[in-house]
């Protein structure tokens, strides 16, 4: 059984800037991505871990343009 791991998902408002952070603690990268995916609703968001960018995830289309 391996150790766990900590991540932040940064939430990213349309101008780039940081406006709020969700800590995530996951087995490995995969399942970090597959919550930090979870949480795009409105805003873009980038994994970290440590000084790390893991992946980053834009928000829909759609909702960009809104």
């Amino acid at each position: 059984m391996g150790s766990l791991k900590h991540y932040r998902a940064f939430q990213i408002d349309p101008d780039g800037r940081v406006f709020g952070c969700v800590n995530l603690v996951c087995d490995d990268d995969e399942q970090a991505k597959r919550e930090a995916a979870a949480l795009v609703l409105v805003h873009r968001i980038e994994l970290w871990r440590l000084d790390r960018r893991i992946a980053k995830f834009n928000a829909p289309p759609d909702v960009v343009r809104q």
